[in-house]
């Protein structure tokens, strides 16, 4: 009876450590989306701190770019409306980016916002892999309808009703004149944002224009007419239409496939994640009007969290983001925020009097990602809710990140049965309260194909790993 006790004790013991332990088991044989890459807007950081000395111009670049650093290759940069010359409400931050046609009967003029492109041309110097979207918030001043760029009196449509053409002119002349001028070619154009939101009005705190769905579609077949008219097509197609949320994208795409002549016009949906559920849903409406999915804008927006718990938020929403919605493609909003220790919204802080700036540990939570899935790897199946798997294009590298923003550790048990052969250990990277993205000297041993490791409290651990595939 004692041994039959005993038994039952091992027995019941092991089955309550396996119920503890979460498993994971990724599995080559089922890809989803090819990774393009991670990205940045440039807006407004980029306006604020683009006329620093070259030194922290060159260093902050090299902190977006390096392979070793954050490996960004996605750069969005803002054309700017350019707010009436009379008023002065915009963020003191960047957001007062400038324009390129001030008035109605001027020239352009080409030598504005040189900070906002002092980063963009250094970025794509050090990134020969570099994809540039271009990005509208407003027409300018004197195309809209309340003569201010931050929105309408009432918060609907902004832009006069005769002058669409001239919009869509104004940002394919910019897109064109950055291809010859500069050599920057921008893959795609985004020529409104948040094109359903009620927020944006006049005298507010930055660019914004509203644009009812039959609005949309003018201004898409106008941006498209202008494309072709220019021939530009070949090499700058439209992304539409950054939604603040998931449900608005979906919303306006699936009114977008209703109208029968719009999809043609598009090749990418951009959406920001701000907000709702349905990625799922908008991720399988993309594929299956053959469009491009990316991920243009993320950030802690009505997140009443602090510190590490809101960096972990964020770790977390990306894990969501990439599994269901599928994107190509995940930018954030704010690389910099003012105030030297404030991660809230940048990866990087600083001292707008002191030109003082600093990596925060928003930053290292981020590297966990964009360092080791890299563009040109594929996510595969075989994550729970709170990871992801990657394997390199010749699929001989895996990569797993975990996310565990509990107070306690995880244990998990990584199952690499699937795969041909495994290397003996793994290499480990941790971000937590005490750790920026180092290196664990102690390998995991991989053990019968299966490693077991305890992911420590509130914390993001990625695994490199050696693999060959069945």
């Amino acid at each position: 009876m004692r041994n039959i006790l005993i038994v039952i004790g091992i027995f019941l013991l092991l089955n309550f450590s396996l119920m503890g332990q979460s498993v994971l088991k990724p599995d080559p044989g089922q890809k989803f989306q090819k990774w393009k890459g991670w990205g940045i807007s440039l807006a407004w950081w980029a306006n604020y701190m683009g006329d620093w000395d070259e030194a922290s111009v060159n260093e902050i670049s090299n902190w977006i770019t390096s392979p070793d650093e954050l490996n960004m290759n996605v750069f969005r940069y803002n054309i700017g409306g350019g707010d009436n010359p009379a008023h002065s409400h915009m963020r003191k931050d960047g957001a007062d980016i400038p324009g390129y046609k001030p008035a109605e009967n001027g020239d352009f003029d080409w030598s504005l916002d040189a900070k906002q492109r002092n980063f963009l041309l250094k970025l794509n110097s050090l990134r020969k892999d570099a994809f540039n979207e271009a990005e509208s918030y407003s027409p300018p001043w004197w195309m809209t309808i309340s003569g201010c760029t931050s929105g309408a009196a009432d918060g609907t449509d902004n832009l006069k009703d005769d002058y669409y053409d001239d919009f869509a002119s104004y940002l394919t002349t910019t897109v064109s004149n950055y291809k010859t001028k500069y050599g920057i070619t921008f893959s795609s154009l985004s020529p409104m944002n948040e094109p359903f939101s009620g927020w944006w009005k006049a005298m507010g705190s930055q660019e914004g224009c509203a644009f009812s769905q039959e609005s949309q579609h003018r201004l898409i077949k106008e941006v498209y007419k202008s494309l072709e008219k220019n021939n530009m097509l070949g090499y700058c197609s439209i992304s539409v239409m950054d939604a603040n949320s998931i449900d608005q994208c979906l919303k306006g795409i699936q009114n977008y496939e209703k109208a029968g002549d719009i999809i043609p016009l598009i090749q990418q949906v951009n959406t920001h994640s701000y907000a709702d559920t349905n990625r799922v849903e908008l991720g399988k409406l993309s594929k299956k009007l053959g469009l491009r999915m990316w991920q243009s804008e993320s950030g802690p927006l009505d997140v009443n969290l602090t510190g590490f718990d809101n960096y972990l938020f964020m770790a977390q929403r990306i894990v969501t983001d990439i599994q269901e919605l599928q994107p190509e493609v995940w930018c954030d909003w704010q690389l910099a925020s003012q105030g030297i220790g404030d991660g809230r919204w940048g990866l990087v802080s600083y001292d707008p009097v002191k030109k003082i700036y600093q990596r925060e540990k928003s930053y290292y939570v981020r590297k966990q990602f964009s360092k080791y899935i890299k563009p040109g790897y594929t996510l595969i199946a075989g994550s729970d809710k709170n990871s992801l798997a990657a394997l390199s294009p010749d699929g001989k590298h895996l990569v797993i990140v975990i996310v565990n923003e509990d107070i306690a550790g995880k244990s998990i048990s990584i199952d690499l049965s699937d795969f041909s052969k495994t290397a003996k250990s793994a290499t480990l990277c941790r971000t937590s309260q005490n750790e920026d993205c180092k290196e664990i000297d102690d390998s995991l041993t991989v053990i019968k194909k299966r490693i077991t490791y305890t992911a420590p409290a509130k914390s993001v651990s990625t695994f490199q790993l050696e693999v060959g595939s069945k």
